[in-house]
């Protein structure tokens, strides 16, 4: 359907620019602070710093990602619904703050990241909307779009001072909630406290695919893990790569994570190596794999 292309459009404009943001983001602090760069837009810590054609490298195979491996579905997880709740989101934020609901906090969590990309993707519509190959069906679909993201994005200017802070803000509280893929979103925001990196690790070992992205591609001592543990992470993602009904939606996440260890992690080659695993390491990867499918499957139905 048309509109179906049109949103799938946009959403691979929004990723890829996210994660030129990030790699552009993560590349000064590298050259600040001896750090590596890292992928993923919502997304710190110590690491030998790569060559700058590793970097270089590592800008390309993303956008690659962003453009061309995303799933029929691009959204593994939740579905962000702008009007699901009443009011600005300037008072959407202090109420989360107020009633401390986690599910409120990571809807206005998302929503304060997309403001930094709904003026990018009105640019965007507005550029291909001249393009006189359309029909009245898909010029239509793009007005639709043009308008909601203008509603979006004058809702994002409602918001009174560093939207940034706001949202580490209403992620501490989807945290102390105990909301799966929260703690990544502020650890990749520069949170670094004991609580948050252990949520992270928490969260990803119970399948959600961010946190088991980001924790497969970063060094083992970034999250305070064993290697074996890490390694039964990376294995759980390559094993639900495989999965005959949800795989297809999955392997992009894999691909991200074995390209952005080499640079990230220290990997020597873009590839997991899953030889020579132990008994338990087998075990523990299968559960986290089964948890992420299963997961993956309930949001589908």
């Amino acid at each position: 359907m048309p509109i179906r292309r049109l949103y799938l459009s946009l959403f691979a404009i929004l990723l890829a620019v996210s994660a030129l943001l990030y790699v552009t983001r993560q590349s000064r602090d590298a050259s600040d602070t001896n750090l590596a760069p890292e992928i993923r837009p919502t997304i710190r810590s110590t690491y030998t710093e790569p060559n700058q054609a590793s970097a270089g490298g590592l800008a390309n195979v993303t956008v690659d990602n962003a453009q061309k491996k995303i799933p029929v579905n691009p959204l593994i997880g939740r579905v962000l619904d702008w009007n699901k709740y009443p009011g600005t989101l300037d008072s959407q934020i202090h109420r989360v703050l107020d009633s401390h609901n986690g599910e409120m906090a990571l809807d206005v969590a998302a929503k304060l990241w997309n403001c930094k990309f709904v003026a990018g993707v009105l640019d965007s519509a507005y550029a291909s909307q001249k393009s006189s190959s359309e029909d009245m069906a898909m010029q239509e679909s793009r007005l639709r779009v043009i308008q909601n993201t203008q509603r979006e994005n004058a809702d994002c200017q409602t918001v009174a001072g560093d939207r940034d802070q706001w949202r580490l803000r209403v992620l501490d509280v989807a945290i102390e909630q105990k909301m799966a893929g929260a703690a990544i979103e502020s650890f990749n925001q520069g949170v670094r406290r004991p609580e948050v990196i252990q949520r992270v690790v928490q969260d990803a070992q119970a399948g959600d695919i961010k946190s088991l992205t980001d924790v497969a591609y970063h060094k083992a001592a970034t999250f305070e893990i064993s290697a074996d543990t890490q390694r039964a992470i990376r294995y759980a993602l390559v094993l639900a790569s495989q999965d005959p009904v949800v795989g297809k939606m999955v392997h992009p996440y894999l691909n991200i994570a074995e390209t952005t260890s080499v640079p990230v992690g220290g990997e020597a080659k873009p590839k997991f190596d899953d030889a020579n695993l132990s008994d338990d390491v087998h075990k523990e990867a299968n559960a986290i794999a089964e948890r992420l499918v299963s997961r993956i499957k309930r949001r589908e139905q």
